[in-house]
């Protein structure tokens, strides 16, 4: 499938993007934070909207989107269907499955669905059936605040899958213009006489000049979906700007910036919103709900990478300047 996101009227984005996730809200909410510069920008604002834009009658609506893991004479039709956003989705669990493995996934599925009140969300994208069962059964011990918040990051990670699948035509959209504007420069330069070939370009920068991740360190893993804020609080120059995103599953965010930015000299913050995070994780609040880290840049290190890293718990944090 090919298609502009962009282009589209706002009607038909949503109902691509509720095709990707099972969310009403969370496919207008998209349409509306469209046009979208690439894939990667989509499933940045994708991680935002999901995680902090869309109410949790919101999550359940999509977790309700998915093929209840039902009695064993459902369990291999699911596994065997192939629909356009589920192919492939579950090819592992297929190869793997047999009848006790099944049966044993109906019967946990049961138990998880009266504990939780929805059925049981796993990315199962290459993941065999007795994997999704032992995945359920670590998982059934869960808190219902924590277990919604993985439910949600599994969902999540499907509705990434999804909007790969999706194909939204905008690299295709960049590689025609990057093509347009190359034939017009060798036009020009046909046109001026000029028989000399032009220098090549330098490499650009490889990423943005401040780059930050999150790793929570009660769980002894990275912290996804946490959003960030990056803003100037005094520089040299006078100017004044934000710029927002959202920790990856690795608990990371590279592009805040754009690789060529120069950075000028003076006092900057970047605020990490930890507050729902923690809520999802542990079912309580944490003691600090906004951590603003402060730095500063030398005129000298205005060429520099700054690594800005947040180590996190719920009553403490701590940073220091990574590479």
């Amino acid at each position: 499938m090919s298609v502009n996101i962009n282009a589209m009227s706002a009607a038909d984005a949503g109902d691509a993007f509720v095709r990707c996730c099972g969310s009403p809200a969370f496919g207008a909410l998209m349409a509306a934070a469209r046009p979208f510069q690439s894939h990667g920008a989509m499933v940045a604002a994708s991680r935002r909207i999901w995680h902090n834009e869309c109410a949790m009658a919101e999550w359940k609506l999509a977790f309700e989107a998915h093929p209840r893991i039902g009695d064993v004479s459902q369990l291999r039709e699911k596994f065997a269907t192939t629909a356009q956003w589920c192919e492939g989705e579950q090819a592992a669990a297929l190869e793997s499955s047999n009848d006790k493995v099944l049966h044993e996934l109906s019967e946990w599925n049961k138990r998880y669905e009266e504990k939780f009140g929805h059925i049981f969300i796993i990315c199962a994208s290459g993941v065999p059936a007795h994997d999704i069962l032992a995945a359920l059964k670590e998982r059934y011990p869960n808190s219902p605040y924590a277990e919604n918040g993985l439910a949600a990051g599994e969902q999540q990670k499907i509705t990434e899958i999804r909007l790969q699948k999706l194909d939204v035509a905008i690299k295709a959209e960049t590689d025609d213009a990057d093509a347009s504007s190359r034939r017009v420069g060798a036009l020009g330069a046909h046109l001026a006489g000029s028989n000399k070939a032009a220098p090549p370009p330098a490499p650009p920068p490889a990423r943005s000049p401040i780059t930050t991740h999150v790793l929570d360190t009660t769980r002894g893993r990275p912290a996804e979906f946490i959003p960030i804020t990056l803003e100037t609080v005094q520089l040299a120059d006078g100017s004044k700007w934000s710029v927002t995103g959202v920790t990856d599953t690795d608990g990371r965010v590279g592009n805040l910036l754009p690789p060529d930015h120069v950075l000028q000299p003076g006092h900057y913050c970047i605020t990490f919103d930890v507050d729902a995070y923690l809520r999802r994780t542990t079912g309580t609040a944490g003691f600090y709900p906004r951590v603003p880290i402060h730095f500063t840049v030398k005129p000298s290190q205005v060429r520099e990478h700054y690594h800005v890293p947040l180590l996190l718990n719920p009553f403490g944090y701590g940073t220091y300047r990574g590479s």
